[in-house]
């Protein structure tokens, strides 16, 4: 089974037409646009691609100025009052088919697990992602061993050149610098 992203929300609806407000929560705009589909969920579990209760949405039509969106089969108000408030999402295969990355940029759910090491020596792995005004910080839980010898049980790492050597994906590695003394001062 695929695990599924959420990556927009769907708001009030706009007009007769069935037009609704999309709430972007993603940061590829690019993937809403006329005949891209998405999963549904009407009862809010949401863990399973094969749960009974999601149901595929279409897009009819999308204005990337306005943001709103009109699906196929819901192109009335009264039937796109129907899915105000639902949550679309996507499975992780069709995030990396229909998202593009560019060089150098990596998917969240790809960092997210990842081991971060200085010097062979693994400090944690990556938690959660969070974006600041600067940039992106690493939340990491730190490795059993480190905490049983008194440091922090989570630390941040600024994602920038001046800590992070290389992330690879592949083997779900990063390899920093400057990033003990981190945790140390946690």
């Amino acid at each position: 089974m695929n695990e599924l992203l959420s990556v927009a929300k769907l708001g009030r609806v706009v007009g007769l037409k069935g037009a609704l407000k999309l709430h972007n929560l993603s940061d590829f705009k690019e993937q809403f646009k006329k005949g891209a589909c998405f999963l549904a969920c009407f009862d809010g579990a949401f863990s399973k691609t094969d749960d009974a209760s999601l149901k595929e949405l279409c897009i009819k039509s999308f204005d990337s100025k306005t943001n709103l969106v009109i699906f196929e089969g819901y192109e009335s108000k009264e039937l796109a009052a129907n899915l105000v408030n639902i949550t679309l999402k996507r499975s992780l295969d069709d995030t990396r088919k229909h998202c593009k990355l560019k060089n150098g940029e990596f998917f969240y759910f790809d960092i997210l697990g990842c081991a971060l090491s200085q010097d062979s020596q693994i400090l944690g792995i990556v938690d959660d992602i969070m974006q600041t005004g600067a940039g992106f910080l690493f939340l990491l839980k730190t490795d059993e061993s480190l905490i049983n010898q008194g440091l922090a049980k989570e630390f941040y790492i600024p994602y920038n050149d001046h800590f992070i050597i290389k992330i690879d994906i592949k083997n779900k590695q990063i390899t920093a610098k400057n990033s003990l003394e981190i945790l140390q001062n946690s």
